[in-house]
């Protein structure tokens, strides 16, 4: 997410701000309606797997990234396919992770929590 618009008097205020602001409305003629820009890329990949990623062209190059959703099969560590959802969102810091095989229905993970206690995990791990 990046830009939001008032529809009424077009003034240009960050989604950011709007989201946390008491009171949603335009601060400069108190109007509640606003458009939002989004930019965002899809990818459709095999196994019905979809990787969505959204963008806000406005922030430095290692900031651009807010959101990243993935949806569908992927191979474990141990080369068997899993059902998987993954929603990294850094605007509203959350993670979810959900990993089910689709064999047995067992569900190998489920983690929802901030994006600030994950920690030490994949490639963020304390190396020994």
């Amino acid at each position: 997410m990046s830009h939001s618009v008032c529809v009424n008097c077009g003034f240009v205020i960050l989604t950011e701000e709007l989201r946390t602001m008491e009171k949603s409305v335009c601060p400069k003629c108190e109007n509640k309606y606003f458009t939002m820009t989004f930019h965002s890329t899809v990818q459709f990949l095999s196994n019905n797997t979809t990787k969505i990623k959204q963008k806000d062209p406005y922030r430095k190059s290692k900031e651009k990234l807010r959101r990243e959703h993935f949806v569908g099969m992927e191979k474990n560590s141990k080369g068997d396919l899993m059902i998987k959802e993954r929603l990294i969102d850094k605007d509203s810091s959350i993670y979810y992770e959900f990993v089910k095989n689709p064999d047995t229905g067992e569900v190998t993970r489920l983690c929802k929590e901030s994006l600030k206690e994950h920690m030490d995990h994949g490639s963020a791990k304390n190396k020994k």
